[in-house]
Protein backbone atom coordinates (compact mmCIF):
# COMPACT_ATOMS: atom_id res chain seq x y z
CA UNK A 1 0.00 0.00 0.00
CA UNK A 2 1.15 3.26 -0.77
CA UNK A 3 0.11 6.59 -0.50
CA UNK A 4 -3.64 6.93 -1.06
CA UNK A 5 -3.54 4.14 -3.60
CA UNK A 6 -4.04 0.35 -3.49
CA UNK A 7 -3.02 -2.08 -5.99
CA UNK A 8 -6.02 -4.11 -7.82
CA UNK A 9 -5.10 -7.18 -5.68
CA UNK A 10 -5.43 -5.36 -2.78
CA UNK A 11 -8.10 -3.39 -3.26
CA UNK A 12 -10.38 -6.95 -4.24
CA UNK A 13 -9.11 -8.27 -1.04
CA UNK A 14 -10.74 -5.40 1.03
CA UNK A 15 -13.86 -5.62 -1.43
CA UNK A 16 -14.24 -9.18 -1.54
CA UNK A 17 -14.50 -8.91 -5.08
CA UNK A 18 -12.44 -10.59 -8.13
CA UNK A 19 -8.76 -8.36 -9.02
CA UNK A 20 -10.54 -8.00 -12.25
CA UNK A 21 -13.78 -6.09 -10.66
CA UNK A 22 -11.58 -4.35 -8.29
CA UNK A 23 -8.90 -3.35 -11.36
CA UNK A 24 -12.25 -1.67 -12.90
CA UNK A 25 -12.00 0.91 -10.22
CA UNK A 26 -7.99 1.65 -11.16
CA UNK A 27 -7.45 4.76 -12.68
CA UNK A 28 -4.65 5.35 -15.33
CA UNK A 29 -1.56 4.36 -13.30
CA UNK A 30 -3.18 1.19 -12.94
CA UNK A 31 -3.56 1.97 -9.30
CA UNK A 32 -7.03 1.82 -7.27
CA UNK A 33 -7.70 4.86 -5.29
CA UNK A 34 -8.23 4.62 -1.50
CA UNK A 35 -11.49 6.55 -2.09
CA UNK A 36 -12.86 4.58 -4.50
CA UNK A 37 -12.39 1.35 -2.09
CA UNK A 38 -13.60 3.28 0.38
CA UNK A 39 -16.95 4.14 -1.71
CA UNK A 40 -17.53 0.75 -3.39
CA UNK A 41 -16.90 -0.77 0.40
CA UNK A 42 -19.50 1.70 1.58
CA UNK A 43 -21.82 0.69 -0.90
CA UNK A 44 -21.29 -2.98 -0.65
CA UNK A 45 -22.40 -2.02 3.25
CA UNK A 46 -25.52 -0.56 2.48
CA UNK A 47 -26.14 -2.97 -0.53
CA UNK A 48 -25.56 -5.93 2.61
CA UNK A 49 -28.06 -4.25 5.17
CA UNK A 50 -30.60 -3.29 2.28
CA UNK A 51 -30.49 -7.27 1.17
CA UNK A 52 -30.72 -7.76 5.09
CA UNK A 53 -33.47 -5.12 5.88
CA UNK A 54 -35.71 -6.79 2.84
CA UNK A 55 -35.04 -10.04 4.30
CA UNK A 56 -36.22 -9.18 7.71
CA UNK A 57 -39.12 -7.52 5.84
CA UNK A 58 -39.76 -10.50 4.34
CA UNK A 59 -39.52 -12.79 7.20
CA UNK A 60 -42.11 -10.16 8.98
CA UNK A 61 -44.63 -10.08 6.24
CA UNK A 62 -44.72 -14.03 6.46
CA UNK A 63 -45.26 -13.17 10.37
CA UNK A 64 -47.92 -10.95 9.73
CA UNK A 65 -49.73 -13.43 7.12
CA UNK A 66 -49.83 -16.49 9.85
CA UNK A 67 -50.72 -13.43 12.48
CA UNK A 68 -53.81 -12.39 9.92
CA UNK A 69 -54.82 -16.07 9.04
CA UNK A 70 -54.44 -16.83 13.59
CA UNK A 71 -56.57 -13.42 13.43
CA UNK A 72 -59.29 -14.90 10.55
CA UNK A 73 -59.47 -18.04 12.47
CA UNK A 74 -60.68 -17.15 16.09
CA UNK A 75 -62.29 -14.62 14.49
CA UNK A 76 -64.58 -17.71 13.30
CA UNK A 77 -64.21 -19.82 16.17
CA UNK A 78 -65.69 -16.42 18.61
CA UNK A 79 -68.43 -16.04 16.26
CA UNK A 80 -69.10 -20.28 16.59
CA UNK A 81 -69.06 -19.76 20.16
CA UNK A 82 -71.23 -16.98 20.43
CA UNK A 83 -73.85 -18.81 18.15
CA UNK A 84 -73.54 -21.92 19.96
CA UNK A 85 -74.04 -20.21 23.48
CA UNK A 86 -76.89 -18.29 22.07
CA UNK A 87 -78.23 -21.90 21.03
CA UNK A 88 -77.57 -22.98 24.64
CA UNK A 89 -79.32 -20.00 26.19
CA UNK A 90 -82.39 -20.82 24.11
CA UNK A 91 -82.31 -24.49 25.10
CA UNK A 92 -81.92 -23.59 28.85
CA UNK A 93 -84.90 -21.13 28.50
CA UNK A 94 -86.97 -23.63 26.76
CA UNK A 95 -85.95 -26.25 29.36
CA UNK A 96 -86.68 -24.28 32.16
CA UNK A 97 -90.37 -23.52 30.22
CA UNK A 98 -90.96 -27.01 30.05
CA UNK A 99 -89.99 -27.45 34.14
CA UNK A 100 -92.81 -24.84 35.11
CA UNK A 101 -95.33 -26.28 32.76
CA UNK A 102 -94.63 -29.43 34.18
CA UNK A 103 -94.77 -27.97 37.55
CA UNK A 104 -98.09 -26.47 37.13
CA UNK A 105 -99.31 -29.76 35.69
CA UNK A 106 -97.78 -31.69 38.87
CA UNK A 107 -99.68 -29.19 41.02
CA UNK A 108 -103.06 -29.59 39.32
CA UNK A 109 -102.60 -32.55 39.28
CA UNK A 110 -101.68 -32.69 42.93
CA UNK A 111 -105.31 -30.82 43.31
CA UNK A 112 -107.47 -33.26 41.41
CA UNK A 113 -106.41 -35.91 43.49
CA UNK A 114 -107.19 -34.01 46.84
CA UNK A 115 -110.50 -33.55 45.17
CA UNK A 116 -110.98 -36.98 43.91
CA UNK A 117 -110.36 -38.04 47.40
CA UNK A 118 -112.99 -35.84 48.98
CA UNK A 119 -115.24 -36.72 46.01
CA UNK A 120 -114.63 -40.44 47.78
CA UNK A 121 -114.90 -39.29 50.87
CA UNK A 122 -118.17 -37.84 50.42
CA UNK A 123 -119.50 -40.81 48.25
CA UNK A 124 -118.36 -42.94 51.20
CA UNK A 125 -120.37 -40.65 53.47
CA UNK A 126 -123.13 -40.53 51.77
CA UNK A 127 -123.41 -44.58 51.34
CA UNK A 128 -122.67 -44.69 54.82
CA UNK A 129 -126.20 -42.01 55.76
CA UNK A 130 -128.07 -44.18 52.52
CA UNK A 131 -127.32 -47.56 54.78
CA UNK A 132 -128.04 -46.05 58.14
CA UNK A 133 -131.27 -44.84 57.16
CA UNK A 134 -132.00 -47.86 55.62
CA UNK A 135 -131.59 -49.66 58.49
CA UNK A 136 -133.26 -47.31 60.88
CA UNK A 137 -136.10 -47.68 57.97
CA UNK A 138 -135.90 -51.44 58.84
CA UNK A 139 -135.81 -51.54 62.49
CA UNK A 140 -138.36 -49.05 62.30
CA UNK A 141 -140.95 -51.96 60.77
Amino acid sequence: MSGDHLSPAEAARFLGTSEEEAGELAGSDGRVPLEAVHSRAGAAALALELARAREEAGRLEGQMAEVRASNVRLQKELRETADERRRLTEEVLELRAAAEERLMLMERIERISHIEQDLESSRAEVERLKSRGLLARLLNR
